[in-house]
């Protein structure tokens, strides 16, 4: 019974108020809880929502500085140190190559070796006149490593050239008259394939008669060949 009086008392009350004051008390009926909510849950969860967006954003940042660092780090490890020295070591190298081609090159148009001791011998035979004194065969010498071939053994095989490029050659001396002698000597230099000259040497032993000494060689890889 007490709450019913009561209720009719509200009631009577709410008959009285205004239409306008019956709206507000709605209103605040309606929105009071929705606030509520808000100010007691909603809003906190939003602000905590935004803290852990933050706290996420700064561990990405965090976490994409971290890999910047070891990648720059694995770029470091894998870069070699001596990558200069063994680009310049490469490129001399590969000059080295082409020079030591061009040698044989030049090589390839000079009397073999094996060769020269015919040819001169040879060339002899078509002036009668001339007389054989001696043909001597010297000792290959190497033109570009300049040691002997001792030397060559007591060094570290890692170090020692590819190629190397040896002189051979041929003391000859012959008697005849200066014509002669100067015939022989033309034809040596009309040959399709070149000889080196080492030295000439002429002399009048008992006139018209004389005696040249004559050393030509020829260049070649290979450090042996057939000797006299």
């Amino acid at each position: 019974m007490a709450i019913d009086q009561r209720w009719q008392a509200l009631q009577a009350r709410y008959n009285v108020w205004s239409r306008r004051e019956r709206l507000l008390i709605a209103m605040a009926m309606v929105l009071g809880p929705a606030l509520m909510i808000n100010a007691l849950w909603l809003e906190p969860q939003a602000v905590q929502r935004k803290a852990l967006q933050a706290k996420v954003a700064g561990q990405e940042a965090s976490i994409n500085q971290m890999q910047a660092q070891v990648a720059a780090l694995q770029a470091q490890l894998q870069q070699d140190p001596d990558a200069g020295k063994k680009a310049e070591l490469a490129a001399l190298a590969a000059e080295r190559t082409k020079l030591d081609q061009q040698i044989k090159d030049f090589g390839a148009a000079l009397v073999p070796p094996e060769e020269m001791n015919q040819l001169l011998e040879r060339l002899l035979a078509r002036q009668p006149g001339l007389r054989l004194v001696s043909l001597k065969t010297l000792a290959p010498q190497s033109v570009l490593g300049g040691a002997n071939e001792g030397e060559k053994k007591a060094k570290d095989k890692s170090s020692e050239r590819v190629f190397d490029l040896y002189r051979h050659g041929v003391e000859l001396k012959i008697e005849g008259s200066y014509r002669e002698l100067q015939s022989y000597v033309a034809q040596l230099e009309k040959l399709d394939k070149r000889l080196l000259w080492g030295g000439l040497n002429y002399r009048v032993k008992d006139y018209p008669r004389a005696e040249m000494t004559l050393t030509v060689y020829t260049l070649s890889s290979e450090r042996t060949w057939l000797a006299l």
